[in-house]
């Protein structure tokens, strides 16, 4: 298996990024810390950690809260620099 060769700045850019990721699905989610700390079932503390790039999130956690995917699939696309577009299509109901 590969493995990137990041020195610690590098890394804790990245970890600064992610952080502002979660931080981004949590505005756009429309949560409080507290709420984002009771969906994950973490601590507010860890949880505040991963926001400001201290600590790096379980991302198998964040997604299993099935509120959180769309949010943090836009806020990676507005992080990568894509464009984003929300697009909500309704069919019929029977």
């Amino acid at each position: 298996m590969a493995k990137a060769e990041l020195r610690k700045t590098e890394i804790r850019d990245c970890r600064a990024a992610v952080g502002s990721v979660v931080r981004r699905a949590l505005v756009l989610r429309g949560w409080s810390l507290k709420e984002f700390a009771a969906a994950v079932d973490r601590d507010e503390r860890q949880c505040a950690r991963w926001m400001d790039g201290t600590e790096r999130p379980q991302f198998d956690t964040l997604w299993a809260v099935r509120l959180l995917r769309a949010p943090l699939v836009q806020a990676f696309g507005e992080l990568a620099g894509a464009s984003v577009q929300i697009v909500i299509t309704v069919g019929k109901v029977a």
